[in-house]
């Protein structure tokens, strides 16, 4: 009988056993701890505008139809924008594109997606990505990049404007069409 106790105890010794091992295997482990790219946090916003001022004087204007902004590293990324940068002569350049950044350390905005520039004596820039450089002033165009005024255009990879939009550097399959006649010939 003593025999039967002791291979009683050890079958309930071996099912505790079993039993704790089950329940420690069974564990599901701890979740993988976030990294700091899935802890970024995002406010959103519906339409807005963002403007830069100095001396009480409007430099430039930027309102789009929804606005998200990293709340730690402040990098802001914006839809269907229309920005309006004032020149001190009165002229206003008008820009629109269906997307674009800002970022807040160096004030340059971004746009893509189908850039389109007007300014008011009539030049225009269209391109597939525009960034506006603010410590700089000029505007660098990529893709497909075209400026026109009346009676001429300008084609390149990379078109960059400064001095009131009225200089511009072309690089990468640059060419330029100017009308030559009353019948409407262009020459390169």
């Amino acid at each position: 009988m003593e025999r039967k106790k002791l291979i009683g105890i050890g079958a309930v010794i071996v099912a505790f056993a079993a039993l704790a091992a089950w329940t420690v295997f069974s564990i599901p482990d701890a979740p993988p701890a976030k990294s700091d790219a899935a802890k970024t946090r995002e406010m959103e916003y519906g339409e807005n505008t963002i403007r830069e001022e100095i001396g009480g004087k409007l430099l430039w204007e930027l309102t789009t139809s929804s606005t998200s902004m990293d709340v730690k590293t402040q990098a802001t990324k914006f839809k269907d924008a229309k920005g309006k940068y004032y020149f001190p002569d009165g002229k206003v350049l008008t820009l629109t594109a269906p997307e674009g950044s800002y970022d807040s350390k160096t004030r340059n905005v971004k746009l893509k997606g189908g850039v389109v520039a007007t300014m008011t004596d009539e030049t225009k820039l269209t391109s597939k990505e525009l960034e506006w450089v603010s410590g700089k002033d000029r505007l660098i165009a990529s893709g497909e990049a075209r400026v026109s005024q009346p009676g001429m255009y300008l084609e390149a990879d990379r078109i960059e404007t400064w001095n009131k939009f009225q200089e511009f550097m072309a690089t990468g399959h640059a060419h330029a069409v100017k009308e030559q006649d009353k019948k409407g010939a262009k020459k390169k």
